[in-house]
């Protein structure tokens, strides 16, 4: 998917400030949104090809955290030697972004290869960041069993929630991707 640089621009600004909004609080309620940092993650690797892109979102990521660790002492238990398996987890939502943009046209008739890649990236994710947390900090204790029934646990969560987030997304590529094309046959109808 290709897009303006003032598009891109954009995008980057508005799925940063969905991030600000919405990360650093691990419950979501009433008073807070779910964290859509996945959802984030697939969608900078759809439409940004660029690597800055994605480091720019892993560091406000780090940032985040960072400042709801030391600010609002949130979260201590998370920055661990596990905290630096995020890279590959969250790196991993990119990619499979990246993958659906090289292969499948993002419409309705695409719908399956958006859902097959969303929830493929979501599934590695939640592997490698659960995985790398409970093994790393239970040490001696762990056991592949447990951990499968923690990812059993914790999966449908992660699925619903950056779904969520990912169709609303789908929703909104698709009615700014009609509105475009309509303006492109009015154009070329008025020329």
């Amino acid at each position: 998917m290709s897009l303006s640089k003032r598009q891109n621009i954009f995008l980057i600004f508005a799925l940063s400030a969905i991030m600000w909004l919405t990360r650093g609080h691990h419950v979501a309620s009433l008073a807070h949104l779910p964290d859509a940092s996945w959802a984030i993650f697939f969608i900078v690797g759809f439409y940004c090809s660029s690597f800055a892109v994605i480091a720019l979102f892993l560091a406000q990521a780090f940032l985040i955290d960072y400042l709801a660790l030391t600010q609002l002492g949130m979260g201590q238990s998370c920055f661990t030697l596990a905290y630096s398996f995020l890279l590959p987890a969250y790196l991993s939502l990119w990619f499979a972004g990246k993958c659906l943009s090289k292969r499948a046209e993002l419409s309705l008739t695409g719908f399956k290869s958006f859902v097959i890649a969303a929830v493929s990236g979501i599934i590695v994710c939640e592997l490698i960041s659960s995985g790398s947390f409970y093994f790393i900090n239970v040490p001696g204790t762990a056991s592949l069993g447990e951990f499968m029934g923690r990812f059993a646990q914790y999966l449908p969560h992660a699925l619903m929630f950056t779904m969520s987030y990912l169709l609303l997304a789908l929703v909104a590529h698709l009615v700014f991707t009609a509105t475009a094309q309509k303006a492109a046959a009015r154009s070329k109808i008025n020329l």
